[in-house]
C-alpha cells in the first residue's frame, strides 16, 4: 500500500501556487492549509459537493462545499476577471495559469452543429498542480540514440500516470546532453499548447526552444521548418490532422518524442490518427509506463516490428 506523507507544512508555506491559493475562498485555501500535505497533485472543486485533493494518487475529501456561484467566481478569479480573454481555452475544456499549472474547466456547453460556442453554468474546476521531481526518463532517451534520431518514441498510459511530468525531464535531458555524459545536447523544441510542458525547464545551458500556446500541427510546422529541430517533443496526440503534421515532419528526418492516452498498445493502434502514424512509422518504439513507488517509471517496451 502506498504511504502518504502526513508531514506538516513549515509555517506560511502554501502546498498550492499563489495564482491558485489566492482564487480561493478563505475557507478552502485554509482547510488546504491544515490538511498539511506537502505535495498537493490536484484540487477538484465541484458545485454543491465537497472539494476533494488528490495526493499521491488518492482522492482525499475535504469538508468544504462550494456554492455554484463560488466555482464561476474561482475561475474568474483565475482569469483576472477576463473570462473573454480565456475563451479559447474554455471552449477546450480547459485554461493555463503561471507556473504550468492546468484547470479544467467543467459547466454546460452552447454549440454550433459540432463546434463548443461558450461554456456556461460552471459547475467544476480541476486543478492540476506540476512538481519539480528527480530527473526520470534516461530509458527514453537510449532508446532515442539507439534509432540514430532517425525515429521516434511514443510514450502512453491511462491519465494521471506522469506523461508529461516524464516528457518534461527527458526534454531538460536531451537538450543538455545530461542522460549521457558522453552526448551533446540536441536542438529539442517543445510544443506546449497548454502551458505545462516546459514547466520546470529552467537553466542556461539549455538547448532548448519552447512554443507556448501553440497549435500542436502549426508547433510541429515551425519547429521542423524555421528552427531547425534535431528533436520534437509534445503531449497529447491523436487528431488525424495533427497526424498528416507528424508524418511531414518526419520526412524532413525529425524525430518526436510525444505522448497519448492509452490502457495497451491494442487501444492505442486503434485509433485512426496513431495507426496513420505507426504505418508511416513515425515511432520506432511504443513506451507502456507505470510509477515504480520511488517517483520514478517502469516501462514496457513494445518495438515498431512486434506491433500487428
Amino acid at each position: 500500500m502506498q504511504v502518504i506523507n502526513l508531514k506538516r507544512q513549515a509555517s506560511g508555506v502554501d502546498p498550492l501556487p499563489e495564482a491558485v491559493m489566492r482564487a480561493l475562498p478563505y475557507r478552502l485555501s485554509d482547510e488546504i492549509r491544515r490538511t498539511g500535505y506537502p505535495v498537493i497533485e490536484e484540487i477538484r472543486m465541484r458545485a454543491s459537493r465537497r472539494c476533494s485533493l488528490v495526493v499521491s494518487g488518492r482522492n482525499i475529501m475535504l469538508d468544504t462545499v462550494l456554492e455554484p456561484r463560488e466555482v464561476s467566481d474561482i475561475l474568474e478569479g483565475m482569469c483576472q476577471g477576463s473570462l473573454y480573454a480565456f475563451s479559447d481555452t474554455i471552449n477546450q475544456g480547459y485554461i493555463s495559469l503561471p507556473g504550468g499549472v492546468r484547470v479544467g474547466v467543467c459547466g454546460r456547453a452552447g454549440c454550433e452543429g459540432e463546434r463548443i460556442i461558450g461554456i456556461y453554468e460552471i459547475s467544476s474546476l480541476s486543478v492540476r498542480i506540476p512538481h519539480k521531481t528527480r530527473p526520470v526518463g534516461r530509458e527514453i532517451c537510449r532508446l532515442l540514440h539507439g534509432f540514430k534520431y532517425t525515429s521516434g518514441v511514443l510514450i502512453y498510459s491511462p491519465p494521471g500516470i506522469g506523461k508529461t511530468t516524464l516528457l518534461r525531464s527527458v526534454a531538460t535531458m536531451l537538450s543538455s546532453g545530461a542522460w549521457d555524459s558522453d552526448q551533446d545536447p540536441l536542438r529539442t523544441v517543445v510544443i506546449d499548447t497548454r502551458g505545462e510542458l516546459a514547466f520546470a525547464s529552467e537553466g542556461s545551458d539549455l538547448c532548448l526552444d519552447v512554443l507556448s500556446g501553440y497549435p500542436r500541427r502549426q508547433g510541429i510546422e515551425i519547429a521542423t521548418r524555421c528552427l531547425n529541430a534535431e528533436v520534437i517533443i509534445c503531449d497529447e496526440i491523436g487528431d488525424y490532422e495533427e497526424a498528416m503534421a507528424l508524418v511531414a515532419s518526419h520526412n524532413c528526418g525529425v524525430p518526436l518524442i510525444a505522448s497519448a492516452h492509452a490502457e495497451n498498445i491494442t487501444q492505442l493502434l486503434s485509433r485512426t490518427g496513431l495507426r496513420l502514424l505507426h504505418e508511416a512509422r513515425i515511432f520506432g518504439a511504443y513506451a507502456s509506463i507505470r510509477r515504480d513507488g520511488r517517483g520514478g517509471f517502469l516501462y514496457d517496451i513494445t518495438m515498431h516490428s512486434e506491433c500487428f
